[in-house]
């Protein structure tokens, strides 16, 4: 994973020098021994989990305007793990990745977003 970073870190800098990039790491203290060119970059630990990834969501993406909270993204993860398990029964075998599956499941997501992230409501 360190030179898959490191290419879209090259790339984003060399296409947009005020473009933000943020690392997501699954343990602390990991980065500093592969990827000591990093130190002085704060990665976003998740621990492994959704909610981990989630919360560092939420400290990378802050915004001004819809800016959903934890709780809210739990529930949209929540609801749309519960969808992905329905398609995936329909589906009887294949991937979630294949095209029809996945754009059923972008759609439910955004239908989630609407109704969950109370900054997106009219």
């Amino acid at each position: 994973m360190p030179f898959e970073l490191g290419l879209a870190v090259g790339w984003a800098l060399g296409a947009n020098p005020k473009h933000e990039w943020f690392v997501f790491e699954s343990t602390h203290h990991r980065l500093e021994k592969s990827l000591s060119d990093l130190n002085g970059t704060d990665p976003h630990v998740h621990d492994g989990t959704a909610h981990g990834v989630l919360r560092g969501l939420t400290n990378a993406l802050s915004r001004k305007i819809h800016d959903p909270n934890l709780a809210e993204l739990d529930a949209i993860y929540r609801d749309l793990s519960n969808a992905a398990r329905e398609v995936r029964l329909e589906m009887k075998g294949g991937s979630l990745f294949e095209a029809r599956p996945f754009k059923q499941l972008v759609f439910v997501a955004r239908q989630l977003a609407q109704v969950r992230i109370s900054s997106l409501r009219p």
